[in-house]
Parts: C-alpha cells; structure tokens; sequence
C-alpha cells in the first residue's frame, strides 16, 4: 500500500515532506516485520529535517558549492574554523519540534564535505577535532528527543568529497576509477562502513537518510552489507530507499510524483 505524506517547508531549521512507501528490502526480510517496524512511521505524517553543517558560517550551497567550483575546496574548508555551535540549544530545538506536533526529527551527522558532527574514531574531519565547538552536537540533541519521546533519525552521506580515498571530487575531476584501484576503495568502504556503525552504535537512530547513493551502485556500496549492519544493532530501524534499494521507504527530491513507486530498487524479494 502507498503511503503518501506532505511536508511544508517552513520550519526555522529546514522543514521536509517525505513521500514514503511500505516496501521490502531486496534480500530475503519478513515482510510482516517490515509492516510492525514502519507502522510509526506511517502514523507520524510530519517530520522534521534539520541541515547544519560549516556551510552555515558563510551561507553558501552545503558540499555543493566547492564540487560545482564555486568556491575552492579549500576557502570551503576554512569555515571549520568559525564553527562554535555558540548558540546552539538542543533542548529548545526539541522543544519547538515537539510543539510543531512532529513525531521524528531528522539532522545532518555528516554531509558530502565529510565533517563527521560527532567525534568519528576514523581519521578524518570531525566537529570536536577540527572545530571550536569542540565537542559531540549529536549527543545532546538526540537525548533531547528521547526526552519529548521524538523518533529520532539520521541524516549520512555516503558519498565524501574530503576523503582522500573517495574516488570523486569535483564535478569535471576524480582522484582515480574504483576499478584501477580497488584496495583503495575497500579502504574508503571500511572507512564510512565504521563511521555508519559509530553513529548506530552510540545513538541508535530509529531512521536513517542516506544520500550519495548515485555515484556508485549497490555492490560497491555493499548496501546489503549495510542494511544488516544496522539492523542487527537495532532491528526496528528504518531506512530509506537511497541504500541502493535496500531501503524501506522512498525519498523523491526536486519533484511531487502523481503516484509513488511500487516498489523499492525494482527487484524486490
């Protein structure tokens, strides 16, 4: 059955509506516990998307403007160093969310730029490390939630610009081609593996929201590899469709389909 849920975009923090859509995932799942762990999900009708990130400190486009050569990687990595998180207040935000009538709220762990908002044991950017707020800004926000009982969800790229064993950069240039390097891609694939697992293993996210899944298909990604992962730590996770088809819901960006999909990936078991 479609499920179709409308948003406005109107909240402080950025405001999304979900399209979302009972389905199975592609390797072998009980659907009836498919159905248990989404019913919430299709009972909550409005969430709330927050974006932040270091594009904030200057308001340009987040990840976006160095890979579209608006603005050097480097100058865009500068605004690490104007990251306070000096007004910052969880608990409002969860307040005001809880006000809203919202039943989950989702927040950006980690965008394309690759600075990881909670203190990643990977070596890369890191709010805490690379950063003057200089401290986990998960943490307390999700325990805010927990206290106004809101769902709480994780917005992951997957894909990181930043890492030096990610083969993409910018738009009209890559480091190198996964198939001329493949011990260097395994790295990259342990290294934001971890990163999901760190994120799972401290906060447990009741859903995920990948992104960045179009640069690479779903057995490089191991999205199968990934989905069990995370469920095995928390089987009632949900997780959307930008998994590679490995997702329970789907997420259509820049467009308002007539009708949602029938399925997830198309070759659903």
């Amino acid at each position: 059955m479609i499920k179709k849920y409308p948003f406005k975009n109107r909240f402080t923090l950025a405001l999304l509506i979900l399209f979302t859509i009972e389905a199975k995932a592609q390797q072998k799942t009980n659907v009836d516990s498919i159905r248990n762990k989404m019913q919430w999900f299709d009972d909550a009708k409005l969430g709330i998307f927050i974006h932040w990130g270091m594009y904030y400190v200057n308001g340009i486009d987040e990840s976006w403007s160095f890979h579209n050569k608006k603005i050097s990687h480097a100058d865009y990595m500068k605004q690490m160093k104007g990251f306070t998180a000096s007004k910052y207040d969880p608990k409002a935000w969860a307040a005001l969310i809880k006000e809203t009538g919202a039943r989950y709220a989702v927040i950006t762990t980690k965008h394309h730029d690759g600075l990881a908002l909670w203190p990643t044991k990977q070596k890369h950017f890191n709010v805490v490390a690379n950063t003057p707020a200089n401290r986990d800004v998960l943490q307390p926000f999700y325990a805010a939630l927990d206290k106004e009982g809101i769902k709480k969800g994780a917005y992951f790229s997957l894909i990181d610009w930043s890492h030096p064993d990610y083969p993409g950069f910018l738009k009209d240039s890559s480091r190198y081609k996964v198939a001329d390097e493949p011990m260097r891609w395994q790295r990259f694939q342990q290294f934001f593996q971890s990163q999901i697992n760190e994120i799972n293993t401290a906060y447990k996210p009741d859903l995920w929201w990948f992104v960045g899944d179009w640069e690479h298909n779903a057995d490089e990604w191991q999205a199968e590899k990934v989905r069990a992962q995370i469920l095995d730590k928390k089987p009632t996770a949900i997780i959307n469709g930008r998994l590679q088809g490995y997702g329970d819901y789907d997420t259509p960006e820049q467009n308002f389909p007539a009708t949602g999909p029938s399925s997830i990936g198309g070759n659903c078991a």
